[in-house]
């Protein structure tokens, strides 16, 4: 299919606690499927990729950014697959924020670590509520035929 685009983000590397073994596998599993069985161009334009070291808090969320508005190649209801493979946590709920309990669920980028003070998360995290924003901005701009799989612990809240 020429009109899907794709964001896959793959993490088995993390400098700050243990790794994964199958995520960056995971994520050649699902490339080779879009490619081989579904038709999808392996290019740059249809398939963006983020692998470990590449796929930093600052990284994923550009990625989401670019999907939304500076590809111009994405055309209103075009399909969107994002894709990620990796750590998923949870993190007191930052005072103020609206959540149902007293945590919220994140994803863990390749840049996470904690705060050696208190062993709390101080950075390289993608919360719930900032994963709804950003897909919500980008179906505003291209649409809603967006579908999102989150291969991770504490992914119930992704999409809020």
């Amino acid at each position: 299919n020429h009109s899907m685009h794709v964001l896959l983000i793959g993490i088995n590397v993390y400098p700050a606690f243990s790794g994964l073994n199958g995520a960056v596998a995971d994520v050649n599993l699902v490339r080779d499927f879009l490619v081989n069985t579904l038709g999808v161009p392996d290019d740059r334009t249809h398939i963006r990729t983020l692998l470990n070291e590449n796929a930093t808090r600052d990284r994923i969320i550009a990625s989401f950014q670019e999907l939304a508005s500076k590809d111009n190649m994405i055309k209103k209801d075009d399909p969107i697959l994002i894709f990620y493979a990796g750590h998923g946590s949870t993190l007191p709920k930052p005072p103020k924020w609206d959540a149902s309990s007293s945590e919220i669920q994140c994803l863990v980028a390749h840049d996470a670590g904690y705060d050696d003070k208190e062993g709390k998360w101080v950075k390289g995290v993608v919360p719930d509520v900032t994963l709804a924003s950003l897909l919500a901005t980008l179906a505003k701009a291209k649409g809603d035929n967006i579908t999102v799989i989150l291969d991770c612990c504490h992914s119930g809240s992704g999409a809020r």
